[in-house]
Formats: C-alpha cells, sequence, structure tokens
C-alpha cells in the first residue's frame, strides 16, 4: 500500500487532516467542499503572514476578478464551519481589501511514516509516492495531482496515469522515478540533517508582539496590553537571552507584519505571538512561536478557559513551554527568576495591569489615572513592590508632563520607590526609580550611578536602566562618549523607541553637533511625527544654527501637536513676522510668566527665554528659582549651550558649585 508523510492541525477543538481532506469537530464530520477545504489548508500552511485577496484569487481561480465575490463567500463558509461568524473573528482575520490572515489556536502533528517509506512531493506538479515493498510485487507508480480525479486502480496499486495502453514506457518512467526518488531522499536527507542541526541550537533573542485583545471589549485591552507586558519582563530574566523591550514590539500592534520582516527590524530569531480571550471571571490565551528566519511555527498553543484566579499559573505555563520552544535551558537560579510573583492578588494584579496601560499613554490626564489604580494595587496588597515602583514613574511623568512641581512630586515618588526597594531589593525597577530620583531631585549623582549600574546587573534585558543610565551620565561627567554607547545599548533592545532616539539627538545637541542632531531628531519623528517635544529640540537646534524661520516653524508645529490654541500661534508667529527673535520671545515670556500663575510651569524654561534677551540677572533669577524648587533640568546646566553667555558671572558659578554637592535624602 502507498505511504506518505501527512499531517494534522488541531485548531482548539476541531481537528483538520490535510491528507483525508476532513475537518472534525468532537469526532463529527464538518462538511467542507474541496474548494473551501483547500483554502483553509492553504491559510493554515501560509499563518506566518497575510496572504492577499489577489494571491488567493490567482491560485484557486486562476486570478479572474470575477471571482471576487467566490472568494468573499468562501471565507464566509470557512468560518461558518468553524463556528467563526460573528466579531471579532477568533479563526480567519480579514484585512479589509487586502486580504486574510489565519490567527486562531494550532498544533501541527507530522504523522511519520515507517523507515522503508520515501517520499518526494511536488516534483514539478507530480506527487510520486514509492509504494512499500511487501516481498512479492515491488511496483512503482506515479499519480497526477488533478482535483477531483481518482486514479485507476490496477493489481491493488496505484495506476500511473497514461500506462494502461504505452506499457512500453514503463522503463523510461521507472528509470525518472528512481532518480527522482533518489534525488529527493539525497536532498531530504541533507535538509533534515541541517534541520536537526538547527533544532538543536538554543535561541538567543526573542520579540513578544502585543497579544490580541478577542474580548470584543475596548475595555478589557488593558489585559491583554498586560498579559504581553507580564511575558516580556519574565523572559527577560533570563541570562543570555535578548529580550526586546515592549516600547518596540507595541509599535506593531494591530498591523501585518510579518514575523521575517518583524526580525529583521528588531533583529531576534523568534517572534512570539498570541492572543487573548478575557470574558468575564474567565480568560482563554493562545501562543505561538514563530521562526523570524523563515516564519516556521516552532510551538503553538490555546490554553482552555481558565478562571481569572488561574493567571499567575498560566502565566508560568506559557513561560515555561516558550523557554523550552527556544531551547534554552535554565539554572536553578534561573528557573526561580522566571517564576517568581510580585503578587497573589488577581485583584490588585488587574490594578497594576491598568496603571501601566495608562502610564504608558503619557499624557497629564492618563498619568493622573495611572497613579489611582498603582495606589489601589497598594492598597489590596502593600507587600506589591512592583507596583510602588511603578507609582514613583508615574510621579515622575505628573512633574515631566507639567502637572506638577518637582518639589511636590519628590516626597510621594521617594517614598513610593524606596518602599518598592525596601520589599525587593533585587527588583531592577526599584533602582532605575530611585536613580531617577538621586539624579533629578536629590543631585547626588554618585548614588545616582550606583542605582543605576544596580539595575542593569538585575536586569541587562530592561533597556530603562541603560536609558536612563545613559541620560543620567552627562550630569555626573559631563561627557557623552560613555553615556552615548549606554542609549546605543538601550536601542538594540527597544529599537523603535522614540524617547530613546530623542535622547540621542539631545545628546548631539548638548555636545553642539547640531546639524547631527537635527538628523537625528527627524529620524525621531519618522518613528512618532507627532512627537511635540522633538520640534522643542528642533527649534533649539535651529536657534544654535541662527534659523530663526525654522526655529518659528518647529516651535509653531510643536505648539499645535501639544495643543496650544490656534490663536495663541497666530499671535506669536504675527509679533515674529513684525518684531523678529527677540519681540517673539518677549511675547512668550509673558504669556509663560501669566500661565503660570494658573499651574505649573518650568522656571528653568523660563530662565533661557530671558537669555535669549540678553536679561542675565532675570534669568539667573529664574534659574535660582529653578534650583530652590528642585527642578531635573538644573543639572544640565554644566553642558546646556544655551546657558554659555552666564558661565563666567559669579552667580552662575556658585549654582554650578551648589548643583553637583552630593545632597543626601534625610
Amino acid at each position: 500500500m502507498a505511504v506518505e508523510i501527512q499531517k494534522k492541525y488541531l485548531l482548539g477543538d476541531y481537528e483538520l487532516d490535510a491528507g483525508s481532506h476532513s475537518l472534525v469537530l468532537g469526532g463529527a464530520p464538518i462538511p467542507l467542499s474541496r474548494k473551501r477545504f483547500q483554502v483553509l489548508l492553504y491559510l493554515l500552511e501560509e499563518r506566518h503572514r497575510l496572504v492577499s485577496r489577489q494571491e488567493l484569487l490567482e491560485r484557486f481561480w486562476d486570478g479572474h476578478e470575477v471571482y471576487e465575490e467566490n472568494l468573499t463567500k468562501c471565507v464566509s463558509e470557512i468560518r461558518k464551519a468553524l463556528a467563526d461568524q460573528t466579531k471579532p473573528h477568533k479563526f480567519i482575520e480579514t484585512v479589509p481589501a487586502v486580504g486574510y490572515r489565519y490567527i486562531g489556536p494550532l498544533i501541527e502533528e507530522a504523522l511519520q511514516p515507517s523507515p522503508s517509506t520515501f517520499e518526494i512531493e511536488r516534483t514539478r506538479g507530480v506527487k510520486i509516492v514509492v509504494e512499500e515493498d511487501d516481498g512479492q510485487n515491488a511496483a512503482v507508480a506515479t499519480e497526477q495531482t488533478l482535483p477531483g480525479k481518482s486514479p485507476a486502480r490496477l493489481n491493488g496499486h496505484v495506476r500511473p496515469a497514461g500506462l494502461g495502453k504505452s506499457s512500453w514506457l514503463r522503463p523510461a518512467v521507472l528509470a525518472g522515478v528512481i532518480v527522482a526518488v533518489a534525488t529527493g531522499a539525497f536532498i531530504i536527507h541533507r535538509s533534515s540533517t541541517r534541520t536537526a542541526a538547527i533544532s538543536s541550537a538554543p535561541i538567543r533573542s526573542i520579540a513578544v508582539l502585543p497579544f490580541k485583545n478577542l474580548s470584543g471589549d475596548q475595555a478589557e485591552e488593558y489585559f491583554s496590553d498586560g498579559m504581553t507586558e507580564s511575558l516580556i519582563t519574565a523572559l527577560s530574566k533570563i541570562d543570555g537571552l535578548k529580550v526586546i523591550s515592549r516600547g518596540s514590539t507595541f509599535r506593531y500592534k494591530g498591523n501585518e507584519t510579518s514575523p521575517p520582516e518583524i526580525g529583521k527590524q528588531l533583529g531576534v530569531a523568534a517572534v512570539l505571538e498570541g492572543s487573548v480571550r478575557k470574558n468575564g471571571d474567565s480568560v482563554r490565551v493562545a501562543v505561538r512561536l514563530v521562526s523570524a528566519e523563515d516564519g516556521r511555527v516552532l510551538w503553538s498553543n490555546e490554553s482552555n478557559d481558565r478562571k481569572i484566579s488561574d493567571v499567575f499559573s498560566l502565566q508560568d505555563e506559557i513561560a515555561n513551554h516558550v523557554v523550552a520552544g527556544l531551547r534554552v535551558k535554565l539554572s536553578e537560579e534561573g528557573a526561580q527568576r522566571l517564576a517568581k510573583r510580585y503578587t497573589d492578588n488577581v485583584e490588585a494584579y488587574q490594578l497594576y495591569l491598568r496603571g501601566r496601560f495608562h502610564w504608558d499613554r503619557w499624557t497629564l490626564k492618563e498619568s493622573q489615572k495611572s497613579i489611582e489604580y498603582f495606589q489601589q494595587a497598594i492598597n489590596l496588597d502593600p507587600g506589591y513592590a512592583l507596583a510602588y515602583a511603578g507609582l514613583a514613574d508615574a510621579y515622575f511623568a505628573l512633574n515631566g508632563l507639567g502637572g506638577a512641581s518637582a518639589s511636590e512630586v519628590r516626597p510621594k515618588a521617594t517614598a513610593a520607590a524606596l518602599r518598592a526597594a525596601e520589599l525587593d531589593d533585587n527588583l531592577a525597577e526599584a533602582h532605575t526609580a530611585l536613580g531617577v530620583i538621586k539624579d533629578n531631585y536629590d543631585w547626588d549623582f554618585a548614588g545616582a550611578e550606583r542605582e543605576f549600574r544596580r539595575a542593569a546587573e538585575l536586569n541587562s534585558n530592561l533597556s530603562t536602566a541603560h536609558h536612563l543610565y545613559g541620560k543620567f551620565l552627562p550630569d555626573m561627567t559631563g561627557g557623552f562618549d560613555e553615556a552615548s554607547a549606554e542609549l546605543q545599548r538601550a536601542l538594540e533592545l527597544d529599537p523603535l523607541s522614540p524617547g530613546i532616539n530623542k535622547d540621542l539627538g539631545e545628546h548631539l545637541y548638548y555636545s553642539r553637533q547640531y546639524d547631527r542632531a537635527i538628523e537625528q531628531f527627524k529620524k525621531t519623528l519618522e518613528l512618532e511625527p507627532n512627537y511635540s517635544a522633538i520640534y522643542y529640540w528642533l527649534e533649539r537646534c535651529y536657534e544654535a544654527k541662527g534659523l530663526y524661520d525654522q526655529a518659528i516653524e518647529a516651535a509653531q508645529k510643536g505648539g499645535e501637536i501639544g495643543g496650544v490654541p490656534p490663536e495663541t500661534l497666530a499671535a506669536e508667529k504675527q509679533v515674529y513676522v513684525a518684531s523678529g527673535w527677540k519681540g517673539y520671545w518677549q511675547k512668550r515670556i509673558a504669556l509663560a510668566i501669566e500661565g503660570s500663575k494658573q499651574k505649573y510651569y518650568e522656571p528653568y524654561h523660563i530662565a533661557l527665554m530671558y537669555v535669549r534677551l540678553g536679561k542675565k540677572e532675570q534669568a539667573l533669577d529664574w534659574l535660582e528659582t529653578a534650583y530652590q524648587g528642585r527642578s531635573g533640568w538644573m543639572p544640565s546646566i554644566k553642558y546646556d549651550p544655551e546657558l554659555d553667555s552666564l558661565r563666567s558671572d559669579p552667580r552662575f558659578a556658585d549654582l554650578e558649585r551648589r548643583v553637583g554637592l552630593a545632597l543626601q535624602v534625610h
């Protein structure tokens, strides 16, 4: 009897047998026409990418436009067979007017043949099957791969097409088959040897893409995002494994970039994809590990419906399966780090996820929301170190976004960060928070260096540790070479981060490389066109080069994105046209001082405005105000080019001396 290598796919509760063209649910066959089965099978086999409508038309309908409706109906019938007719679809995803992609659960099973069997598929459109020798009649047969054709039988074997009347062709066909089989066997041997060699090597880099929220409720987005971030955090603790940070992987949220392309862009060997379906108190998670080299699925699985109270054990299972799929061997200590939990309170965990979700939006309103959620998580679990670290980060954001002064947030952020470190001194996030406090608010530069170094040692995959350390180093040394090296390390872990790219541009500006800085800022805008802070720095670069028209244009664009009223921007532009550069800054100073009566306005920036007008005394007064308010900008007086005109003044020298003191928090 003829023996072939066949495959079975488990699609959740469904079983698809490629060889028998069958789809089964609970032992009962699901009716599906041959064409629809072929389309479904093709989508399964090409699951690593979006398959265009045109490709499906050309493959299954000869590319005729008249069959557009047939394709739509075909996919609809496949969905009906899989009970996938309501949105959001859980098996086949549609990108309107573009194509389709299989997104459902999948486990692939290969049914191995006996050792005496060889198979060669699709040899110039012909499938050649070598029959197993039964010791009596070693026949060889070929089968034309024509849809819907049943080959005739001859003595219990498959009759080769066309051999019934022309028996003289048999020797030629037999010779061709033997050559093809021998060649195929050699290729298979070479391929399997290479595959075995590859599969035995551990995978050393991975990107975890944002899990899709299949709950149908946008309000549950925080949970799918949080599951992704939790897995990134867990995997990042594995020594020798490069794990891309969420800042870069979340830029792929909602798009259809293929794993090989993602691997190329992020510099990783594997990509983890997943989906989360949360419904009340139950959750179901489907994940698959994909090779970034060729899109092969290395491992996939879908959990059954689990109680939300089991979310921690579910995360542990997924993390351990991924580690196995990466072929990474963990030490006992590594296994303990992977399994570490920061809370056993599921409700507190969900509140923490909500806090991170809103914190990541980086707006004043969202930062205030994040503080509320972190505090609620802490109220439920006072021993939740990670929530305290998140609370400190939220206070930093509140200050950075102009929602509160440094003197207001400093004691709250300090208390939260110290408590996080007290609860878990091995928590890298706690030490990055302490580093920010010691750098920006305490000006304890030696202490800040210790904290940032400690964070990087605890978690070498934490891009934030390298990023903040690189951002800090000029405050201590005044130099930028070592700082840039740290930022480059951060970029390896988070290559698509607008923030890290921006800070590289800042270093170039502060080191007076204005053209390179402009180039870097424009590159950052390609990543995030609506990043208003970039226009602030472009304004300063153009000003340093004497290009005031371009500086005004950048300032106007930044103000527009930042929500400055159009009438205010128009008035500022009119003043510039009528009164020039200095008249423009006089207007800006008046608006800033007036605005500071209603809400916090960074005094360091007002000082820079007075510098532009050549009013040194007023500039020094505002710098003193910034000093007294513990402004996080003060350490940059060491190297800020805009302050060069003040450096010979004794008051400025005294400020530098005072900022340079290592002040301890008591």
